[in-house]
């Protein structure tokens, strides 16, 4: 594989540690990753949802479950429009209580999305499970520091010299 096939990958590929969140599934601790920056991610690098990318999502109920099929688009700036999917989650409709979860879809949804984005590299450093790794994380948390320092910087001399 060269670089060039791997320039989406490369610019999604970490993930900024404020946008996760350890969580214990019950098997064992997770990184959870947050869906909204996920979203912004995507939106920074193919545009404004609905327009350099979105997704389509179709629903399939039984008694118990809810599953989520995604398919995720994007459009290249020579309107070239590349679809990949379906990806697919799976939630249970109830909760423990008995109570219907009228969350479910929601969750299957974003699980979805959340596994279809990392087609794209969107958080490989999750899933590759480099943030199982403090070293990683906190080498990781001082880069992004360094980096919105380096923007700070320029935006005040912007402010200073008008």
């Amino acid at each position: 594989m060269t670089k060039e096939n791997r320039t989406i990958w490369d610019s999604l590929k970490e993930t900024d540690p404020r946008f996760t969140k350890r969580v214990n599934k019950g098997f064992g601790e997770i990184t959870s990753i947050d869906p909204q920056w996920q979203i912004m991610k995507m939106t920074e690098q193919f545009g404004a949802v609905g327009d350099g990318w979105g997704y389509d999502v179709s629903y399939t109920p039984t008694d118990e479950l809810i599953f989520a099929e995604v398919t995720v688009w994007t459009k290249s700036k020579e309107e070239t429009h590349n679809a990949f999917g379906p990806v697919c989650s799976v939630q249970k409709l109830y909760r423990k209580t008995g109570a219907l979860d009228d969350e479910a879809p929601k969750k299957a949804m974003t699980d979805a999305l959340t596994k279809a984005f990392s087609h794209l590299g969107l958080s490989a450093d999750v899933f590759l499970g480099l943030h199982d790794s403090s070293k990683y994380v906190n080498d990781l948390k001082k880069e992004i520091e360094a980096k919105a320092s380096i923007v700070n910087k320029d935006k005040v001399k912007l402010v200073d010299n008008n």
